[in-house]
């Protein structure tokens, strides 16, 4: 069984999916079941997982060996869970060293994200608007009115998951607009467009302009098969009692006697075989097919 020795409030700072940072304490409040001892706590993986309870979009659980595993709720390549190590005064306790951000991400098909490149707050103009498009669904429009002063991310998404009505949208940790589908795999996918040329654009504002407006990761198409038509051929007739050899650009050929022999269009202008038509030694005619 794993067990952890931590000090008495010890701090796990970590988030889901470049969302606000969370911080997660370890104290006989948030671990009851460990036992507390000058200023430490003896815990079990199994104790500690009690106390993320409190932590969105995570969950924790042990592994056959007792060690916490902590988890992100979703799942798929797109989700990521982040632990910063430097303010986290748990981080050496729970293995997880010091330095830069402790990143993991999910396996499998993960959902079509797309994050606005411009910070908050915006500057949205009265009648600001773009469109959302979430996976298969018609394009819907998102108007930004009714508010004085400037928008926050969280008022941006808020507005956003409200005209959709579904919540596809949320704030960064870092004050962006992120939206999510939701939809794995096949068929996520995200688009946003600007409004028509009357209305103040609202895409521009927040940044979903060029990359970042636009998010399909698993585009499919079906089977194709392009048919041609068949390239144009000659027949070649021997007009003798006797074989000829031909030095065709495709190479040597013989024409036997009073036989025919079938080439491509751009063969029969080679310019032996054009000396033997007009010597009467060969007849070109163009295939014809039944």
């Amino acid at each position: 069984m794993t067990s952890y020795r931590l000090r008495e409030g010890a701090t796990l700072v970590l988030r889901v999916d470049d969302g606000p940072w969370q911080t997660l304490t370890f104290d006989q409040d948030t671990v009851p079941d460990a036992t507390a001892e000058d200023g430490e706590l003896h815990a079990t993986g199994e104790q500690l997982a009690a106390a993320v309870d409190g932590v969105d979009g995570v969950t924790a659980d042990v592994d056959p060996d007792g060690a916490l595993v902590l988890a992100t709720e979703g799942t798929g390549e797109s989700t990521v869970l982040e632990v910063d190590p430097t303010a986290s005064t748990a981080a050496a306790a729970l293995g997880l060293g010091a330095g830069g951000p402790v990143t993991v991400s999910g396996h499998g098909p993960g959902s079509a994200v797309l994050t606005g490149a411009a910070a908050g707050p915006y500057a949205l103009p009265p009648g600001a608007a773009m469109s959302v498009q979430v996976d298969d669904r018609s394009r819907r429009k998102v108007t930004f009115d009714d508010q004085d002063g400037q928008w926050s991310a969280e008022d941006v998404a808020a507005r956003i998951n409200r005209q959709l009505r579904r919540a596809v949208a949320r704030p960064t940790g870092d004050a962006h607009v992120r939206l999510t589908s939701p939809t794995q795999g096949v068929g996520s996918r995200l688009a946003v467009t600007p409004p028509a040329a009357d209305a103040p654009d609202a895409a521009a504002v927040l940044g979903f302009t060029g990359d970042t407006a636009l998010s399909d990761p698993y585009p499919t198409a079906p089977a194709r098969l392009v048919c041609r038509p068949a390239a144009g051929t000659t027949v070649l007739e021997n007009l003798t009692s006797a074989p000829v050899e031909l030095q065709l650009p495709t190479g040597r050929q013989v024409l036997p006697a009073r036989g025919r022999l079938v080439v491509a269009s751009g063969t029969a202008a080679d310019g032996l075989l054009r000396r033997l038509v007009a010597q009467g030694t060969v007849r070109m005619s163009p295939e014809r097919n039944s």
